[in-house]
């Protein structure tokens, strides 16, 4: 799905969603803070399946199910023990008509390899810039982090003038959406985002005090080890002021002076994280505490 000027949010969450519970909980909790951008189509590869709002527990798959997402994905990653566990799986969903808007529901990715370690879950979409009010992306993401006791999450924009950084730091390796990922986290934090929640580990990191004191136009905390930052007062800026935003950004991460942050000339490509193993060795980051 194409966009003029995509937006991305991100969601980080130390849980797996492997339960139906917690599964079915991120997925209620998005209808029912976001109902004017519901999924039209879902699937477990490619969405193809109509989404029922009355029918959330469609999105369970049984063991037939399972054995199809286990065949569309390479042999090397299968899980064919989780076939006769209930288990949820990664659903991905689209939405054609206005506001218009793509993402997905993805569980844990579980490694099989020492150079890399388990992931987050990731409740991730896009949608056109201006199609869907901030005040309800902003919303979400305060309220649907809070839920899911998310480490990291993430609202911003993608634009040309961006694409370059986002691409080597690592939050939009492959697309024009943000999409950042635990593997990358574990070497650096690509960018303070225009919305940011900084959970548990980055507040240990950086000290409460100081992301609250932060120069920029929203600094709140919404729970007892949560913060979310705001860099202007509309997302619109990052986009229509593209220099603002990287002196903004840059005053944030000077002021918390911890190096945790992607620097140009100090990081390596995503191949070169595996050859650093699971943990990079430049930057200062936190430990995750993955729930199992």
């Amino acid at each position: 799905m194409k966009f003029k000027i995509p937006v991305s949010l991100n969601i980080l969450s130390p849980q797996s969603l492997f339960t139906p519970a917690d599964f079915l909980d991120a997925v209620r909790t998005y209808c029912d803070l976001l109902p004017n951008v519901l999924p039209e189509k879902w699937g477990w590869d490619e969405p193809d399946r109509v989404f029922d709002l009355q029918n959330f527990q469609a999105l369970i798959p049984d063991r037939i199910d399972k054995m199809k997402v286990q065949q569309s994905i390479p042999a090397q990653m299968r899980d064919i023990a989780s076939v006769d566990r209930e288990r949820c799986e990664t659903v991905n969903w689209e939405r054609k008509k206005k506001p218009k808007a793509e993402g997905g529901f993805a569980v844990r990715w579980c490694s099989k390899s020492p150079k890399v370690h388990d992931t987050h879950a990731n409740i991730h979409f896009a949608v056109e810039l201006d199609e869907v009010e901030q005040n309800a992306l902003v919303n979400y993401l305060k309220k649907s982090s809070v839920r899911l006791h998310a480490d990291l999450a993430l609202l911003d924009v993608h634009t040309p003038s961006y694409s370059e950084f986002a691409r080597i730091s690592g939050s939009a390796k492959y697309s024009d959406r943000i999409y950042v990922v635990t593997h990358s986290l574990r070497h650096w934090l690509p960018d303070v985002f225009w919305g940011t929640v900084f959970g548990p580990p980055y507040i240990a990191l950086f000290g409460k005090e100081k992301l609250l004191s932060a120069p920029v136009a929203v600094a709140e905390q919404i729970s007892g080890d949560m913060i979310y930052i705001q860099l202007t007062d509309g997302l619109v800026d990052v986009a229509s002021d593209p220099v603002g935003m990287t002196q903004r950004r840059k005053a944030f991460k000077d002021h918390l002076g911890v190096d945790a942050f992607f620097e140009e000339g100090r990081g390596y490509d995503s191949f070169d994280q595996l050859d650093h193993g699971p943990f990079g060795d430049v930057f200062v980051t936190p430990k995750f505490e993955l729930v199992s």
